[in-house]
């Protein structure tokens, strides 16, 4: 389990402007059903009633219910104990369907459920239960963030089983942990997106087309792949053979699996895919002159850095 909260591939990589204010949170996961789209049916419905929110008619969807519809113009509900073509038959323009599911996988899961608001969910990578922030409003919403920074609260140089667990809060500064980040990514469609805003103001970007990390028996290793593009340049892959940190296994404190004659890790303050070591590195030391080459050239150390986010999401 997470040490400090509830734990549960083209991959976006964002480094971003994200902070801890977001406040919209469901407790219900849903899922949606394209092929009953503008239809209604009378077959096991079970009720009808004014709803003022999506989410609304979804809290009232229990016990014999299943499924349910919602038409956002009229503000209607319908409640129903199956929704498939067989009971969903008549048409009528502006109803969508749910299908009630506690087990969304990922942010992505949830955003096609009907789940547009930025802020705390609950997902199940792999079956695992893990307390995430998602972002529903990034290029088309429906983002995992795996690590969250923005104010140095958290200590990120920590030791094996703390990155594989995770630590920190979604709710805060945090790092998911490399188990589910492998459970988010291993299927190889999962996009990377990164963006770090400056202390100026300024906000920059990368994205990587193709984002995933290899299980615990190979280190976590890191795989990246495909298009990349940005207003940070890609630092990850495109840079000298001993920074580029495409196919490095992780390594942290107390556990050594870089190429430097020393250790990356203990010179650099945190975890990482270090090669000999890094020109793009997120976890070094908040907002201090050695956290060394956070994405290098463009920023040379992190005290030029207010925030960073990084995302994945699936293709």
């Amino acid at each position: 389990m997470m040490t400090d909260f509830n734990v549960g591939l083209t991959l976006y990589l964002i480094v971003a402007y994200y902070t801890s204010t977001l406040t919209c949170t469901c407790s219900v996961g849903y899922l949606a059903i394209s092929e009953i789209e503008n239809k209604i049916g009378t077959k096991d419905l079970l009720n009808t009633f004014h709803a003022e929110s999506l989410s609304v008619c979804a809290a009232e969807c229990s016990n014999d219910c299943s499924c349910f519809g919602y038409h956002r113009d009229m503000k209607q509900c319908r409640l129903h104990v199956i929704c498939d073509k067989d009971h969903i038959v008549n048409a009528e323009m502006g109803w969508r369907y749910y299908r009630v599911s506690q087990n969304a996988v990922d942010c992505l899961a949830l955003y096609q459920s009907g789940q547009t608001c930025s802020g705390v969910y609950t997902i199940y990578p792999g079956g695992i239960q893990t307390n995430v922030l998602c972002n529903m409003e990034i290029s088309g919403g429906g983002w995992t963030v795996i690590q969250n920074r923005f104010d140095g609260s958290l200590d990120f140089n920590r030791n094996w089983l703390d990155y594989k667990t995770g630590f920190g809060s979604p709710n805060g500064e945090y790092w998911i942990g490399n188990k589910i980040i492998y459970k988010l990514t291993k299927d190889l469609t999962s996009s990377l997106y990164v963006t770090i805003m400056l202390t100026n103001g300024t906000s920059l970007f990368q994205q990587y087309e193709t984002f995933s990390i290899a299980n615990e028996l190979d280190n976590y290793r890191l795989y990246i792949a495909g298009q990349s593009s940005g207003t940070l340049g890609d630092r990850m892959t495109d840079t000298t053979a001993g920074d580029n940190i495409n196919g490095m296994m992780f390594t942290t404190k107390d556990r050594d699996n870089d190429r430097h004659p020393n250790q990356c890790a203990s010179e650099h303050f945190g975890g990482w895919w270090y090669n000999v070591c890094h020109d793009a590195y997120l976890n070094g030391l908040y907002g201090s002159v050695l956290w060394k080459q956070p994405w290098y050239p463009k920023i040379g150390d992190g005290t030029l850095i207010m925030k960073t986010v990084m995302m994945v999401k699936r293709g």
